[in-house]
C-alpha cells in the first residue's frame, strides 16, 4: 500500500472508525495508553505523528514494543525491509507507518471476509 492508497482508505469514515477500534484493541492488549485514539486525526501525516508520539516512550522499553509489534503482526524482517526502502526517515517513523499499514490491512480484510 502506498501513501495515496492509505490516505484514500482512511478517508472513508467507516473504515477510519474500524481502524481506530482495531488500533485501540491492539494497544489495550499490550496494556498501553489508548486515550489518544479517540481524537486521532484522519489525515495521514497527522495520524502518523500521533502514533509516533505514543511510540517514543516505548523505544526505551524493548519488551513492550516487541509485544505491541507482535500483537499487530509486524515482523523484524518487515521492519528491516521497510527501513532499507525508507532510509531517510527515523526508526520511530518507520514503525508508525508500518503500524498504520498493518492495522489498515487487518480492517480491510476483516471487512471483506466477515459475514454481512
Amino acid at each position: 500500500m502506498n501513501e495515496l492508497e492509505i490516505y484514500n482508505s482512511l478517508a472513508t469514515e467507516n473504515l477510519f472508525d474500524l481502524f481506530k477500534f482495531q488500533l485501540k484493541k491492539d494497544f489495550e492488549t499490550c496494556a498501553l495508553n489508548t486515550d489518544f485514539i479517540d481524537n486521532l486525526p484522519q489525515q495521514y501525516d497527522l495520524l502518523k505523528l500521533s502514533i509516533m508520539q505514543e511510540l517514543t516512550p516505548l523505544l526505551n522499553n524493548n519488551s513492550t514494543l516487541q509485544n505491541l509489534l507482535y500483537r499487530i503482526d509486524i515482523s523484524e524482517f518487515q521492519i528491516k525491509n521497510y527501513a532499507q526502502t525508507k532510509s531517510n526517515i527515523s526508526f520511530n517513523e518507520i514503525l508508525s507507518e508500518l503500524i498504520i499499514k498493518r492495522i489498515l490491512q487487518k480492517v480491510i480484510l476483516k471487512k471483506k471476509f466477515s459475514p454481512k
